[in-house]
């Protein structure tokens, strides 16, 4: 949670104005926003830190877990939070390609050192794993930004006008509003789990638990294509390109539509098999996993939509949907859960997603239309 607090306040506002920036060609205005993507977390890190050390012993009693991971878990949460924001940075330094690299570099150490716990079972070394991927990935995109942002900042021009107020207002405004709504859309994640803490058996949470990972995994399409458009359509909004805006808009629409399509339809053609690769107590997971996946269909279908707003000057929409999408769920699970218990929480997620994000599709579309008649 304090991760998703710390990435989305400056990860996304920063991914977005670094894009924008770039789009007008202001060098002083990127380094600043630069600046600040590092110092930033780097304070609000080592705050949250301190906080955690002096109190773990109430936190590994209330959580019920040991307490001899404390420095892992604060290395773990840091280490975590400037991977998402340096991942933040390559897309909107324009960097994708050597993001990739980094990626697939720090992928094979985690899949290597997770391989090794499993089959040693060190279960106590799991969270090293991670600490290892993501220390790796760190060093290696460190490296990288030094080399290539000074031949990013080449091609901008360096203004000297007094825009340090006004940029650092503008990027705490969209931080605070884009945290608020990304949190609470998904944040319905997290909080379902909780739910079936408290209501449903260990096999229940168990089955939801096992639909909700194959969910998660399918979310990474969603999650990769805004952080592929966001930083576009940021860039073309500062060139106020509308050309261009609309080309995006129109080829990345067709292109997740087709993706989703495909999805979905093979994940509930085979949905039984997935949910086997649990073991065979897991099987009745797949009607729950059926029920969730036009959760899955609209979010990608969305994503051309939501980075439009996100990317111009319509931040404020896609984020009263994420609040739409949070007490849509809550108020559908009061009804349901008690009576259907974890199928009641999985429509409950799914009817919660539809509306939101409905809502900010309709919102995006009569914004498109304002704003390319002007």
């Amino acid at each position: 949670m304090i991760t998703i607090f710390i990435t989305n306040f400056f990860g996304t506002s920063g991914n977005k104005f670094l894009a924008e920036f770039r789009g007008r060609k202001s060098a002083t205005d990127f380094i600043l926003v630069l600046k600040i993507l590092f110092y930033g977390p780097i304070i609000t890190l080592t705050l949250f830190s301190f906080c955690i050390y002096f109190n773990w012993n109430y936190i590994s009693d209330y959580l019920g877990i040991s307490t001899q991971i404390a420095i892992p878990t604060i290395i773990y949460i840091c280490t975590r939070s400037f991977y998402i924001l340096l991942r933040r940075i390559f897309y909107g330094s324009g960097l994708v390609k050597s993001y990739t690299f980094n990626e697939i570099i720090s992928d094979i150490c985690m899949f290597l050192s997770l391989s090794f716990v499993c089959i040693t079972k060190q279960t106590s070394l799991l969270i090293h794993c991670y600490i290892i991927s993501y220390l790796i990935f760190l060093i290696l995109s460190l490296k990288t930004l030094y080399q290539k942002i000074p031949k990013v900042i080449m091609n901008l021009e360096n203004r000297f006008e007094n825009n340090r107020i006004k940029i650092l207002k503008n990027f705490t405004k969209y931080g605070l509003i884009s945290m608020i709504g990304t949190v609470a859309s998904t944040g319905t994640g997290y909080l379902s789990l909780l739910i079936i803490g408290v209501y449903l058996s260990h096999s229940e949470a168990g089955i939801y638990s096992s639909a909700m990972a194959i969910i998660s995994v399918l979310m990474f399409i969603p999650k990769l294509a805004s952080q592929v458009l966001l930083p576009e359509f940021s860039k073309l909004f500062g060139e106020q390109d509308k050309t261009q805006i609309n080309i995006l808009l129109r080829y990345s629409i067709k292109t997740l539509i087709v993706i989703a399509s495909f999805t979905t339809f093979t994940v509930f053609i085979f949905s039984n098999q997935i949910i086997s690769l649990f073991g065979s107590d897991f099987e009745t997971g797949d009607m729950i996993l059926n029920i969730m996946l036009p959760s899955v269909f609209i979010r990608i279908i969305s994503i051309p939509f939501v980075t439009f707003l996100s990317g111009t000057r319509f931040i404020f929409y896609p984020n009263i949907g994420g609040i739409i999408i949070l007490i849509t769920t809550v108020i559908s699970w009061i009804f349901l859960v008690p009576e259907f218990k974890v199928v009641g929480i999985a429509f409950g997620y799914t009817i919660g997603i539809i509306i939101g994000i409905g809502f900010q599709i309709y919102i995006a579309i009569s914004k498109i239309k304002l704003f390319m008649s002007r």
